[in-house]
């Protein structure tokens, strides 16, 4: 009983020290690092959308020992295959996790039986169709990256605004996740639900931006077309075009003019009003 005490204790405390909030340095400091270590995961990444339909838009992303080639391919092709995305504009009135039964599907903290019913046996056409295009998602993308066991399960702040999507992985040698593990990410899940997105200053906010963000900004402000910049940074145009747009999200800009003068304040130790 002691060390049943002795795991919630640990957990409620962890929760009490994360933050959450649309920026990629505290996604991984705050929120990413502590949540991996607690369920012991090899790879990790954590994604925050705002919520806005048709579809929901990235405001932030970071990860561990994921790298930056991984996260284009992510973005620029296999995104909509994400079986995640059905669920990450309907308003969450408890955490959703990834059903380790029904791979690509997504469930409620309780069992379907326990909450007073089960699985329908006809399996509607979007659903068959979302199985179909996991099936290619597991094959194409998250197989060849070796993340063949996934815990995976998301949230929203206290105002409905972002849904945070966190993904743990470990590799096809590696044990499953267990039932403790799961047990874990719920208790966890529960209490990081309608926790207040920490808001940032503009000076956290540049911060905030990722190592290959950075290097996009720099060149973007330095006069530099996103062909040219894609040529520099050895990337494709369509990256560019994606890290530009996650750069203005995340500094609330709309220019590049205003991204050359938020970055010489930055230099410059300005916070700007």
């Amino acid at each position: 009983m002691n060390s049943h005490v002795a795991e919630l204790e640990r957990i409620w405390n962890l929760s009490r020290n994360i933050e959450t909030a649309p920026a990629s340095a505290t996604l991984k400091n705050r929120l990413l690092e502590p949540a991996a270590g607690l369920l012991r995961a090899e790879t990790a990444v954590a994604r925050v959308f705002s919520v806005s339909r048709p579809v929901p838009r990235l405001e932030g992303v970071d990860s561990l020992e994921i790298g930056d080639s991984v996260h284009d391919a992510y973005l620029n092709r296999y995104f909509r295959l994400d079986p995640a995305l059905h669920v990450l504009n309907d308003r969450l009135s408890e955490p959703l996790f990834s059903d380790p039964e029904q791979p690509g599907e997504w469930q409620r903290g309780q069992s379907e039986s326990s909450r007073g019913g089960r699985r329908s046996a006809t399996v509607s056409a979007s659903v068959s169709q979302r199985r179909r295009r996991f099936r290619r998602y597991f094959k194409e993308f998250l197989a060849p990256n070796d993340f063949h066991h996934h815990l995976g399960f998301c949230f929203q702040d206290s105002s409905a605004r972002f849904t945070f999507l966190l993904d743990f992985h470990r590799g096809q040698r590696s044990s499953p996740f267990s039932e403790l593990d799961m047990a874990r990410a719920k208790v966890l899940a529960a209490l990081l639900h309608s926790k207040p997105a920490r808001n940032l200053s503009k000076a956290d906010a540049c911060a905030s931006l990722s190592a290959r963000e950075l290097e996009v900004a720099q060149a973007v402000s330095s006069g530099l077309t996103n062909k040219e910049v894609g040529t520099v940074l050895g990337i494709s145009v369509r990256t560019v075009e994606n890290h530009l747009r996650s750069i203005f999200a995340k500094l609330k800009i709309k220019s590049r003019i205003r991204l050359a003068a938020r970055l010489r304040e930055n230099d410059q130790g300005i916070v700007s009003p």
